[in-house]
């Protein structure tokens, strides 16, 4: 368990599902449920704590503390129905929480971003929240696709050109954009067109 706290980038080994069934087998202590969990969803909630805070270091922490504590709380979560939303509604709280610490022991605004009335500036979640879920659909639909199309697709994501990533993979431009246009057109069915126009332009 928490083998994988280093991986705020890591696209895992698991099938994407993070549904009820998931939920339940984690409340019946499965732990290799939880670390599915984890691996698909460590990285949107670092991204969207990281997004709120404004600082890696302590988004690490609290996106620690709120994947343990739904472990250590887990036989008290029979009523949550989208675990994925409980994820995100904890980690805001704990990051907004986080600010407001910030601002109470160090008394100066521009440390963090605060509203007038001296609330963190929580109307940052919901455009967070989307485009933290982007990417998690994304790297999901991304992780289903063959070996050759999901390592080029990757490092397309990663800012390499077509000719870094010929070169890392050891094979022709050529290839790498066949690769590119077979994994737009295998993606185009699976996640939304706006996301789909994103990657055709990350890709040119």
């Amino acid at each position: 368990m928490f083998t994988g706290i280093k991986a705020a980038t890591y696209i895992g080994e698991y099938p994407p599902h993070t549904g009820p069934a998931l939920l339940l087998r984690i409340i019946e202590d499965d732990t290799r449920s939880f670390d599915q969990l984890f691996m698909e969803m460590y990285a949107p909630v670092f991204l969207l704590t990281s997004r709120l805070t404004g600082d890696d270091e302590s988004a690490r922490d609290i996106v620690s503390d709120v994947f343990l504590q739904l472990w250590e709380k887990r036989k008290s979560l029979t009523h949550v129905k989208d675990v994925k939303a409980y994820l995100y509604v904890a980690a805001r709280n704990r990051a907004l929480n986080h600010l407001r610490k910030i601002r109470q022991t160090e008394k100066h605004e521009q440390h963090v971003s605060l509203e007038t009335e001296g609330e963190p500036a929580s109307d940052d979640f919901l455009p967070a929240l989307f485009s933290t879920e982007m990417i998690r659909v994304l790297h999901s639909a991304i992780r289903e696709l063959p070996a050759e199309c999901k390592k080029v697709m990757e490092l397309t994501i990663d800012g390499q050109t077509t000719n870094e990533i010929a070169a890392l993979l050891s094979i022709s431009a050529s290839a790498v954009s066949h690769q590119k246009k077979r994994a737009l057109r295998l993606l185009r069915e699976k996640i939304p067109a706006d996301l789909l126009l994103v990657l055709f332009y990350l890709s040119n």
